[in-house]
């Protein structure tokens, strides 16, 4: 059964040439001819053929008519095939014509009559359902998607706040190879192939952008995501006080001041360090914030900025679990030679009012309250490798275990404070 073609093309010469060479081929049927849309239009109605080969341009405009027609054709007659024959080898005609994902379409730059076997297999690949696209056009296609892709790729790192070096290495190659391609792609986003400095001033926003993110990665290494991203998105702008009822703990090293008077002072830098990283990071992951480190010592608050239900539970989970992470420090070695060192850790939960304080433009978020004053008068009360917390932590937290020491004198109180332990894993 043969293809019937009708053939769209406003110069007559192409246009018998064109129908000349269909007719020529086995299986292929030149049922009708158009010189200009209208008529091609018309004709397609008519004969309902199996492929439509038009002209990009025809009359009346000789603007995209070819493109447009094809359209048109296979959204009335959708068994329709169309090949659309250009002298235009620029990509965006193709996008234009094949943009939109249909099958049975086709695109042959004119310089492929010549090579009839190329225009004759576009015409049985269009009348099978299938799409046809010029050699020349695909590769510039292809080159612009892997572009498209590497660009994608780079903005996406960009917006993730990632720096050059950050950059380089996800994309395994230089930070000279980011910084060029990081500029020709402003470049073409702004259409400055010239060099006007629009690219640079693009540049300069991305480093405000890596420079914000930087900030907030520090942040967030002490307190609580939300209230990283509400800090730095707002940096100059304090967090209104609120009274919270929470739960405060505070940790010190036993007896580290005698032995830090016996260090190198390097070491005691790097035993700090290692404490507090350590401290801090089971602190995040109970959901605590930290409040400030004073030497040795740690100050956490749970249920601050944002509420939780559970926070005095959270905070002798933690504190279960610092003693347990110090004891793993410990058996790990450390670089000085020092003996294992013990930590003593008060908990205690009440009200405190919350927000940022300071000026000068330095601000500094934190809770102050009697509940804080009784925490630490707590932790100084704890021997190394113990947890001592106050009645009103133990009841609210009733799922871990506690036991009762008695009543404790706190400094600065005139009522003495019930007072429990909490086993720790190795007691």
């Amino acid at each position: 059964m043969s293809i019937r073609v009708v053939l769209g093309e406003d110069n007559i010469l192409v246009r018998e040439g064109v129908r000349a060479l269909l007719d020529s081929q086995d299986g292929i049927q030149v049922v009708g001819v158009a010189e200009d849309a209208p008529s091609l239009l018309a004709a397609a109605a008519e004969h309902e053929p199996d492929v439509v080969v038009t002209d990009i341009k025809m009359p009346p405009s000789f603007r995209l008519e070819g493109i447009d027609c094809a359209q048109r054709i296979r959204a009335d007659h959708p068994g329709t095939g169309v090949v659309v024959v250009s002298s235009h080898d620029d990509e965006e005609y193709a996008i234009a014509l094949l943009g939109k994902g249909q099958s049975g379409l086709g695109y042959l730059l004119k310089d492929r009559i010549a090579q009839g076997h190329e225009l004759v297999r576009a015409v049985r690949e269009v009348a099978g359902g299938g799409s046809v696209v010029d050699p020349v056009i695909a590769e510039r296609l292809s080159g612009r998607r892997e572009t498209e892709d590497e660009d994608r790729d780079v903005l996406d790192l960009m917006a993730r706040g990632l720096g050059y070096a950050d950059m380089a290495e996800a994309l395994d190659t230089t930070q000279e190879a980011v910084d060029r391609r990081v500029t020709e792609l402003f470049r073409r986003m702004a259409g400055d192939q010239a060099g006007s400095g629009v690219a640079d001033e693009f540049k300069r926003l991305h480093a405000a952008v890596v420079e914000q993110a930087a900030s907030r990665r520090t942040l967030a290494s002490f307190v609580p995501q939300q209230l990283a991203d509400r800090l730095a998105a707002q940096p100059e702008t304090a967090i209104e006080p609120q009274e919270l009822e929470v739960t405060v703990l505070f940790s010190d090293i036993r007896g580290f001041s005698t032995l830090a008077e016996q260090l190198p002072t390097r070491d005691v830098a790097s035993i700090v360090g290692r404490h507090l990283s350590a401290m801090a990071e089971v602190v995040l992951e109970h959901g605590g914030t930290i409040d400030k480190f004073q030497g040795d010592a740690v100050m956490a608050v749970f249920g601050a900025p944002d509420p939780q239900p559970d926070h005095a539970e959270r905070a002798l989970l933690c504190a279960v679990a610092m003693q347990a992470r110090q004891a793993a420090l410990n058996a790990g070695g450390w670089d000085a030679d020092v003996p294992e060192l013990g930590v003593g850790i008060g908990v205690n939960t009440g009200t405190v009012i919350a927000g940022t304080v300071g000026g000068g433009g330095r601000l500094e978020y934190t809770v102050v309250g009697d509940a804080v004053n009784v925490a630490q008068r707590l932790q100084s009360e704890a021997s190394a490798g113990e947890i001592v917390a106050s009645a009103a932590t133990v009841a609210a937290a009733p799922e871990v275990a506690a036991e009762r020491i008695g009543a404790r004198p706190v400094k600065g109180r005139s009522e003495p404070v019930e007072v429990y332990r909490v086993p720790t894993s190795g007691s």
